[in-house]
């Protein structure tokens, strides 16, 4: 019997639950970055930008809590929801630094924050993939699946 295995039955995955919600501060961070600069000029897809953010806080914040429970799918949809993160430095953050709202420094941190932010959402989404194959192994073994 795999006692380490047996364990994760009744403990939570903290290491992934703490990088995707890590992720999601940084998100937070990089949201603000880009609506309060004084030299960005608020348009509809500055409110675009902060409606699907809020979505994606919601949904992060859903997938996160069924992460720490080694839900499989929703390890997945949190890698969907990090490629969107990393697809958000295309729109708004390219649009303003194109018009000359944003400098290329500020940027550069929008750009690294999104890109963090996707970073820590897939290594907390390929530990709970990882750590549920490892349960439901175990629990084909002792005959509880």
């Amino acid at each position: 019997m795999n006692v380490k295995a047996d364990k994760m039955r009744y403990q939570a995955n903290k290491l992934g639950y703490g990088l995707i919600l890590l992720g999601m501060m940084l998100s937070v961070a990089a949201l603000f970055m880009i609506i309060t600069p004084p030299t960005v000029v608020p348009t509809f897809s500055t409110a675009l930008e902060i409606l699907i953010n809020i979505l994606l806080l919601l949904f992060t914040f859903l997938a996160a809590e069924r992460c720490k429970y080694y839900q499989k799918n929703w390890a997945i949809m949190t890698i969907i929801i990090a490629a969107i993160h990393a697809l958000r430095i295309l729109w708004v953050p390219t649009k303003l630094l194109s018009n000359g709202e944003l400098r290329i420094g500020q940027f550069l941190f929008i750009a690294l924050f999104l890109v963090l932010t996707s970073i820590l959402m897939v290594f907390g989404a390929l530990i709970t993939l990882k750590r549920h194959h490892i349960l439901i192994t175990h629990l084909k073994e002792i005959g509880e699946k």
